[in-house]
């Protein structure tokens, strides 16, 4: 039986988005294939704004609108999670980035 699921890798854990139809400690073989990120029209309407903004004035007006970030979020990991992603090593090694 071939599955494919959805899962988000967090804090070293994949965590399915939906329930999995397995035995409790069924053993299973994974694949992993990373997905593009899904955007939605709101997201694909902000990022054409932003594309067509003429002045300064009007990006920051236009950035302004945008969602507010969740209250857990950190520039400094984001930013060192995404290097890592990309493989390259850490703009800020000497900051402690694990949750």
């Amino acid at each position: 039986m071939l599955t494919t699921v959805v899962a988000v890798y967090e804090n070293g854990i994949l965590r399915p988005t939906e329930p999995l139809s397995l035995a409790e400690g069924q053993t299973v073989q994974i694949t992993i294939t990373p997905v593009a990120a899904v955007r939605t029209p709101e997201d694909e309407e902000y990022r054409r704004r932003l594309a067509a903004a003429k002045t300064l004035a009007e990006l920051f007006a236009i950035m302004e609108s945008a969602p507010p970030l969740p209250d857990d979020y950190e520039i400094l990991r984001a930013l060192d999670e995404n290097r890592k992603f990309s493989g390259h090593r850490s703009w800020f090694p000497a900051v402690d980035t694990t949750p």
